[in-house]
Parts: structure tokens; C-alpha cells; sequence
């Protein structure tokens, strides 16, 4: 499962044009000039905005920095040389030979930091560098909230393709190479949302009545309807390449009741954050806001291996489409602040 875990990651899509999206007035992001030295700390923001793979990448550029591609991101390099070695053969870090990419954009008040991870927790060393890195930038950017967004593996039969769910929640499911973790089945339980309230904030009711449906079609037929935003519950992070089928084979649902999605990194903020002894930082607010990607994948396919062949080209379809969702859905969050 591996070669699938990399390809996920790594994918690139072709790069269609996204049908305008009509933000209200005086909200729309804006992309500015970083005024942090090259190859130095990340700067300040009110908002530190993370996504992962290459098509997350990809969608959160076009829709948060208009007019700045992911290509022309800046290189993110700061303490690199502590980071070598805990780097496998697998890791995305040690080919890009950085930690990510990042670029600055501007949502009403807010100064929001926009950051590519090439850290993975299923793909980097036994004391996942990824929380090094969490503990690395936060105090860099200084934010009045953390997200984590991007796509992942929709659980249950009433999660469709595309859909955006917004938690405060999460929940380790490491099986693999961190089974034997004090945290491996640890929930951390966030402070910023009730468990579940309707979609009610201004902006984020906004973004699914006008603003996602302006590129649904791009998810039809597989979508029956047009995406949907879920407010509340857990995001379930594994440490390997699974996920929900209808005889939730890998145990995904069972794991985690609450949880609407499943993916490989954003248990790793919280974690991060439990562990440092700063109170105005390990106190900063997050969320994961994340799509459902690929949605329960039908057992009826066949075997596990032709199960995930179907959710890598489900990804492969869509995982940019269903991406542009749920980084209109951050935009949402950030002009309801």
C-alpha cells in the first residue's frame, strides 16, 4: 500500500480553470508579498491555513492566492539540517529537500499564512518529524487559529463526494508503524465548536448555499447532489493507506463513531500542541476542515486491492475539485472570525 500512499500524495492533476467564485465584497482573498527573509522563520499571520498533498496544494493556491500558483510559493527551509535525519527513503521532504512551501494572502482583516507540508506521518521517521514541525512554525506565525485542510476518505453512506466537514476533534487510529505510541489511539477534544451545530455562521452558510456550487458540476455524476458542509465531530488519522469500505474492513468506522473522515496527518497539530509548555501556544485555537475525496468505497468492487485501485482513481478525478470545497470552506471560517 505504500506505492498508493506516495501516489496520493504526490499526484498531480491537470490544472483545469475553477469557474469564478463570487466572494462577497471586500472579502476576497487577496494575495500578499511576504516580508520574511528567504529560507528564514515563517511570518506572522492572524491565520495559519496547512494542507498536504500535491493536488491540496494545487486547489488551496487557486482559491486563496488567486494569481499566485503553487509553483511560485516560497521554499520553507528554516533548522532543515535537524530534519534530515528522520527522513525515510518514502518522504516527499527528501526529494523537494525542504518542509514545505508557503505564501501569504489577505481575507478581510485577516493575514493568513498559507502553508504546503512535505512532512507526512506515513511517510517520515519513527518520531514523526511532522510534530517537530507543528511545534516549529506555530510560534513562528504566532496565529489567532490553526486549520488543517485538504481531502480525505469519507466515512459512511450519507458522506458524499465533496462534502466539507469542520471539526475541533481528533482521533488517532496507528496501527502501522506507530502502534506501540502512548498517543496511537489517543482523541484530542478541541475548544472551539459544540458537537454538532448546524451550518449558522454567516459565511460558512454562504459558502455552501452560492459559494460551492459554483464548481459542483466538476464532481457529478459520482455526487448526487451539490457538497454539503458538516459542522462538528472527529477527523480519524491513521498511519497507513486505508479506508472506509461498506464492511469497514480496516475497522475505521468502528474506531471512531464521530468521525465523518479519515486521513494520515491532522491528530499530529493537537499532539503537537499538548506537548509544549508555552500556554499562549499550546493553548491556540484549530480546526480540520476536510473533503470527503473519495467516498465509502463499495465492498461489492471486489478485494482490498481493487477497493483501493477504485478510491485512487476516485482521488485522481476529483481530489482537486472536492480540495477547491474545503478551502472556499477555510475562507469561510476565517471571514466569520
Amino acid at each position: 500500500m505504500d506505492n498508493r500512499l506516495l501516489a496520493r500524495l504526490n499526484y498531480e492533476p491537470e490544472h483545469e480553470e475553477m469557474a469564478p467564485v463570487p466572494w462577497p465584497d471586500g472579502l476576497a482573498p487577496a494575495p500578499i508579498s511576504s516580508d520574511a527573509p528567504a529560507g528564514g522563520p515563517l511570518p506572522p499571520g492572524d491565520v495559519l491555513v496547512v494542507t498536504w498533498t500535491a493536488a491540496e496544494f494545487m486547489a488551496l493556491a487557486d482559491v486563496l492566492t488567486p494569481g499566485v500558483p503553487k509553483t511560485d510559493w516560497a521554499h520553507y527551509t528554516e533548522n532543515w539540517a535537524s530534519y534530515v535525519p528522520q527522513l525515510t527513503d518514502k518522504s516527499p521532504a527528501k526529494t523537494a529537500g525542504r518542509l514545505g512551501e508557503y505564501a501569504l494572502t489577505q481575507i478581510g482583516t485577516k493575514r493568513v499564512v498559507c502553508f504546503h507540508s512535505e512532512l507526512h506521518l506515513a511517510t517520515d521517521g519513527p518520531e514523526p518529524p511532522i510534530v517537530q514541525l507543528w511545534q516549529q512554525i506555530i510560534p513562528e506565525v504566532n496565529p489567532q487559529l490553526v486549520i488543517t485542510s485538504g481531502t480525505a476518505g469519507g466515512i459512511g453512506p450519507s458522506t458524499e463526494l465533496g462534502d466539507v466537514f469542520v471539526v475541533s476533534n481528533a482521533k488517532f487510529n496507528c496501527t502501522k508503524t506507530f502502534a506501540a505510541k502512548p498517543w496511537a489511539q489517543e482523541r484530542f477534544v478541541g475548544t472551539l465548536l459544540p458537537a454538532p451545530p448546524a451550518v449558522t455562521d454567516t459565511y460558512l452558510a454562504e459558502a455552501q448555499s452560492s459559494l460551492l456550487p459554483v464548481n459542483a458540476e466538476q464532481l457529478h455524476p459520482l455526487a448526487t447532489r451539490d457538497p454539503e458542509v458538516g459542522v462538528g465531530g472527529d477527523v480519524e488519522t491513521v498511519d497507513y493507506f486505508g479506508f472506509a469500505d461498506t464492511d469497514d474492513s480496516y475497522g475505521i468506522a468502528k474506531n471512531d463513531p464521530l468521525a465523518h473522515t479519515e486521513e494520515m496527518d491532522d491528530a499530529t497539530l493537537p499532539l503537537a500542541l499538548s506537548l509544549i509548555t508555552t500556554a499562549e501556544i499550546a493553548n491556540i485555537p484549530w480546526l480540520s476542515v476536510r473533503n470527503a475525496s473519495d467516498p465509502e468505497v463499495p465492498s461489492s468492487i471486489g478485494n482490498l486491492e481493487a477497493q483501493a485501485k477504485w478510491a485512487s482513481e476516485i482521488y485522481e478525478k476529483y481530489g482537486y475539485w472536492t480540495t477547491v470545497g474545503s478551502a472556499i470552506v477555510c475562507w469561510a471560517v476565517i471571514a466569520d472570525l
